[in-house]
Formats: structure tokens, sequence, C-alpha cells
């Protein structure tokens, strides 16, 4: 890949003439056609839930998608000049947006009244505020050459966890103090990462600050050219892509005062004629090995550390890689430290692809023809734009939602253990339940997929849980328990008999839940009675005189027992 450029000319009819839809290995995800119809599209950015803004690279059109539909017209039209690699290339939000509501373009400004092919005026980043229906007032913030190219010329921004704006420009395919000849020209705002505050001041904590000039604006330097950059969400630290020329794309952890490498080295060190050594070196500048190649170029674009888990817990936080070659879509699992990746695979110990069996344990999609942005989605799935098909998908979760399969939770009796299951239907396990709104009656507890406990006292309530599933994917649904007070029998004694006389006397259950179940556990009933276990009535024509002491015992449908001790006189 001698120029990626020569490739972008031709590629969206070579995709055009054989693509089928997009394929995920695993059977877990699937790819859903989010918005159709673009126009060589480049990055996108979500301003709101379901509503994205995304840029057109060689008409200067930026473009509207709210609830899967691509809106008419363009909320911004502005003159780019597009040979090659120029164009409408790269956008960022304002951290604080909306109350802060600007969008940040950077994007190949034309020197003619319309879009040009070969007439630039410079690459230059704008600072755009969003009235709810366009991009208007357009404030310069960063003027960038754009000579000799036309290609390299970068073109991603994106705002760090410091709230900074990071700028990426390629080397113009000049050869410079920044390209690492230390007799060439001096630092001149090629290959390089700006850091720059949001109104397009230089921040002095920058790595070069101290310098002045150029160079105080800048991060790190000695790229050949980038169309990836994001940053990790738990160690904050910026990564980038970087296209090699005909070897040697890279996967890059930048750390300020980053030195990259080109024109000395692509790939690792070891595999270059020069080493480390050979490098133009700025006070405070350092030189680091990639966390990953690929030897033979794919045409690396957007990396994206993926801070969501509705790929899957085993997803959350790994970076994702898209390429233009191939329309391939690459999965990198962090090691503990996240200072790199580990892999399965013993070839990719030197961190280096060199083939396709290796190339291929990095794939997890394939068929997106062309990538040149992805992002997550306010929804928590991945978003993925594709140049080749002028559309966006989303990458979420096949399954079915998991769900409750029990329609009501019984009732709860205060002293009466409580364990129901809540009897999780659908989904990929392992699941998590949590409480969302309201409380558990006194005494009961949500542990795992089950709620139990022992009741205190004799108060329901109502309340929410939800279900998520290893996807991410999740239901909520209201519940009600009921609440009774313990069991206990309400009669102390019980009327004495007469001989050869009809007996009737009824005992009776306080609080629990019927239905109740009465019995004798101790002592006879005199000859002639009888006790229904339904109804607590002892009933029949005494026999002979007696006097006994009966144990009387009631069950209730919810487990809850009561018993008392009576005397019965039959004179």
């Amino acid at each position: 890949m001698k120029h990626l450029a020569a490739f972008l000319s031709v590629y969206l009819v070579a995709f055009s003439e054989a693509v089928g839809a997009p394929v995920l290995r695993d059977s877990n995800l699937a790819v859903t056609e989010v918005a159709s119809g673009l126009s060589f599209p480049t990055t996108m950015a979500f301003i709101g839930p379901d509503d994205i803004l995304v840029l057109q690279k060689d008409d200067g059109k930026v473009r509207r998608v709210t609830g899967g539909v691509l809106q008419a017209g363009a909320v911004l039209d502005t003159a780019v000049d597009n040979a090659s690699e120029r164009g409408m290339l790269g956008i960022a939000v304002h951290p604080n947006f909306p109350a802060s509501p600007y969008v940040y373009l950077y994007y190949t400004e034309s020197s003619a009244e319309g879009d040009s092919s070969g007439s630039p005026a410079g690459n230059r980043v704008y600072r755009y505020t969003w009235n709810g229906v366009a991009l208007t007032s357009p404030e310069l913030i960063l003027d960038l050459p754009v000579s000799p190219g036309p290609n390299h010329d970068g073109g991603i921004i994106a705002f760090g966890r410091d709230a900074k704006l990071y700028v990426v420009i390629g080397d113009l395919n000049r050869n410079g103090q920044l390209q690492n000849y230390g007799s060439g020209d001096l630092p001149d705002d090629t290959s390089v990462i700006l850091r720059l505050n949001d109104d397009g001041s230089v921040p002095g904590d920058n790595p070069f600050f101290v310098l002045g000039g150029n160079v105080a604006k800048y991060y790190a330097y000695g790229i050949r050219n980038s169309f990836g950059m994001d940053f990790d969400p738990l160690t904050h630290k910026l990564w980038m892509t970087e296209n090699g020329p005909n070897i040697f794309d890279e996967i890059n952890l930048v750390d300020p005062g980053f030195n990259s490498g080109w024109e000395k080295l692509m790939g690792p060190d070891s595999r270059n004629a020069n080493d480390a050594a050979d490098l133009f070196s700025l006070a405070g500048s350092h030189y680091a090995d990639p966390k990953f190649s690929w030897l033979n170029p794919v045409g690396a674009t957007a990396i994206l550390f993926f801070d969501s888990a509705a790929l899957g817990t085993g997803y959350e936080n790994d970076a994702f890689v898209g390429d233009i070659n191939n329309g391939n879509l690459y999965r990198f699992k962090p090691n503990a430290a996240r200072d790199g990746f580990v892999f399965s695979g013993a070839g990719l110990a030197d961190r280096v692809a060199d083939n396709n069996p290796e190339v291929d344990e990095t794939i997890i999609g394939r068929g997106f023809a062309g990538i040149t942005d992805l992002k997550r989605g306010p929804d928590g799935r991945l978003y993925v734009v594709s140049a080749g098909e002028g559309k966006i998908y989303a990458i979420g979760s096949a399954s079915v939602p998991p769900s409750f399969g029990i329609d009501a939770l019984p009732t709860a009796e205060v002293g009466v253990a409580y364990h129901v299951d809540l009897d999780i239907n659908g989904g990929r396990p392992p699941f998590s339940v949590s409480l969302t709104a309201g409380a558990l009656p006194p005494g009961l507890n949500l542990m795992g997929e089950a709620i139990t406990g022992l009741l205190t006292s004799a108060n329901g309530s109502r309340f929410t849980l939800r279900v998520t599933d290893d996807l991410g994917a999740s239901t909520a649904r209201r519940f009600r328990i009921s609440a009774v007070g313990a069991l206990s029998i309400r009669d102390g004694s019980l009327p004495a008999g007469r001989v050869g006389r009809r007996y009737n006397a009824r005992l009776r259950a306080r609080a629990g839940q019927k239905p109740f179940t009465w019995s004798l556990v101790g002592g006879p009933l005199p000859a002639g009675l009888a006790l229904d276990a339904a109804t607590g009535r002892i009933t029949g024509i005494p026999a002979a005189a007696a006097d006994t002491t009966l144990i009387l015992r009631v069950d209730d449908s919810l487990g809850g027992v009561a018993q008392t001790t009576v005397a019965l006189s039959i004179r």
C-alpha cells in the first residue's frame, strides 16, 4: 500500500460489484443497518440519542441521521478540495455539548468557490455552533498546511478526557525534522498530533510547550498518516492507528512526547535497518515500538475502545479497529496493564501479523466494504461507518433480551422463610438482577436470581427489578409482594360438652394466608367427636364423660404454623 489514496480512488467501484452483508464471527452478535444513501461517508458523531451527524468526504456536506432516517439536504455544505485523501475528514463534539453547542470539523478547504480537486486553501479545523437544525457561525481555530500532498492529510479530531482537542495530520509527503530528518525543514505542523484548548489556544502543559513556536502545540510527531485516534476509558491514554507504505500498518500507544519513528522506522525497531538512535529528537521526546503491526498493510482506520457491555461483558473496554482495504473489523484484548494486547496464537507473540492466519486471529467481522469510523452509541451499540456502501451499521446483541418468567410474586408471611426464583428466560447467561426502584418488604433480599429472607413485619411493597444478560441486553418489570402477619390461633379454650348431646365448637386462626389445615397433634378427642381439618370445627355427640388436654395445630398455605393447648371437658 504505497499510497492509500490510490486505493481510495477505486475501492468504491470494487466494493459495489461484490459485497454481501457484513458477517460477524460471534453468533451472539448481530449487525443492523442504521442508515444508507450516504456519499463517501468518513466520520460521524452523536449529538443526541439516535441523532447522528456524518461527514461526506468529497462534497463537503454534513448530513443528519435521526431515528435511522437520512434527512434530506445537509446541516452544512461547504467547499472542499477532494483530491486524493483531501476533503471533509473529521468531526468532534464539545465534551459539554449541548450546554456548549460546539461541533468541530477538520476539512481541506477549497480555494475555489465550490468543491474542487487540486485547488486547496489549507487543511483547517473550524468550530461551528449547532443551533438545532444547522451548523452555523464558523470560527477558524487551526490552520494547517496542505501541500504538496495531496494525500496523508490525517483529519481525525477527538476530545480527550482532559477536555483538550487532539488533531492528527500526516506528513503530506514532506521530509523535514518532523519526519525524523535532522537536517530537514524546521517543524511545520506535519506528521504530528496537536493538542489544543477548545478555543484553539495552546495548553501550557503540552509536552513541548517550553520549546515554543510551532512545537508548543505538539503532543506527538513522526507520524506518516493516521485515520484513527481514541482514548482508553480506563487509563485515559491516547491510542492511534498509523498507515505504512508498502509494509507495516501500526497501532500505537501515544504517551506525551511520543515520536512514532517515521520516516526512519515503520513497524518494530528490530525489523528496520535504522533504529531509534537515528531519529530526530526534540527535548522530552521518546520512541516506542508499535503495540501491534500488520506486515502487509490493511489500511487501518478507526480505533475505538468500547466502553459498553452491550456486546457482552467479554467485549467491554476492548479495542476495535476498522480497515479500508478489506472492510474488516478487528478486535484486540488489552493486557492487565492496558499498555498492550494479549493474543492466543504463538505467532503473534512478536506483536506482528506476518501472514493471513495471524491476521485472521484478530478479525471479528468482515464485509463492511471499507470502514472509516467506529463509534459507541448512546444505546451502547457499536456503530460502523461503511464508506464503500454509504451506510452506517450498528452491532448489538443477537439474542432475545432476558425476561422474568414469573407472572406474580407470592405473598410473604411474617416469620416464614421466603424464597422465590425469578425464572429468567431468554438472553445469554450469566444474568444480573438489580433493584432499580422501590424497596423489598422488610427482611427480604435480592440474592442472585431469587428473592429470599424472613419477613419481619406485615408491610408489602411495590418495586422494579431489571435483569441484564452477558451481552448487556436488559428488561425491567414492576412487581408487588403482599404481606400478612404471622399465623396464630385466636381461641384459647373450648366449651364443655354433655354426654349424648350434640357438640359444636370452632377454632379460629388469626392472620396467615388461607386456606388453613387443622390437625390434632396431642391428646385424644373424647369418643364420638371429630375435628374437621378444613374448617377447624370439632363436632359430634360425646359417648362418655371425659376430661382431656388437646394440642391443636393449624397450617396455612404459605408454610405458617401455629398451635395451642386447650382443655376439653365432657360431663
